[in-house]
């Protein structure tokens, strides 16, 4: 409630209380139904009150929801970048024959592993789990007696999730059974 509304609710009951009086000195009755008026005034003036500040709730939360979104939206951005580097270094340590630069791209993909996972970045397991179009982008089949048919025999790339939030699906080879 703004100060002008409060200011003409004031002046309003100092209007019907000074009314009041000069009528409670000619007829009782006119008393008790300017009391029942200036009950109803204080009635609908907390019921405003009330709306006023539920609204104000609702805003609060629906901000906070707003502000969590844009947060983890964000954070989802700048993960997904990493993700690239961190393709980057296992290509690398595939492609590299000499051993002590072999363990240093070890230790430096160890370690960039470390830091995602710190910042809630998780891989997806997925070997020899049925094959979930959700979180796997199969590539192509494999015969293999060693898994069940439809689970996944090969991870080409590994999945990664934010939380519940699928970043990147995990490509995958799903077993097939030989005949």
């Amino acid at each position: 409630m703004t100060d002008k509304e409060r200011k003409k609710v004031y002046n309003q009951n100092e209007k019907h209380l000074e009314e009041s009086e000069e009528l409670a000195e000619k007829d009782p009755n006119t008393l008790e139904k300017e009391l029942e008026v200036l009950r109803d005034q204080l009635e609908e003036e907390k019921n405003r009150h009330l709306r006023t500040r539920a609204d104000f709730d609702n805003f609060r939360k629906r901000m906070e929801r707003e502000a969590e979104t844009k947060r983890i939206n964000a954070k989802k951005e700048i993960l997904l970048d990493l993700l690239k580097y961190l393709d980057y270094f296992d290509q690398a340590r595939k492609q590299v024959q000499d051993p002590a630069a072999a363990k240093g791209l070890e230790i430096m993909a160890r370690q960039f592993h470390e830091l995602l996972y710190k910042h809630g970045l998780r891989p997806i397991e997925c070997l020899g789990q049925p094959f979930d179009p959700e979180e796997h982008e199969g590539v192509g089949y494999i015969t293999t007696e060693e898994h069940p048919e439809g689970c996944v025999a090969e991870e080409l790339c590994c999945g990664y999730k934010l939380g519940d939030i699928l970043l990147q699906p995990a490509r995958v080879m799903v077993a097939k059974n030989p005949e």
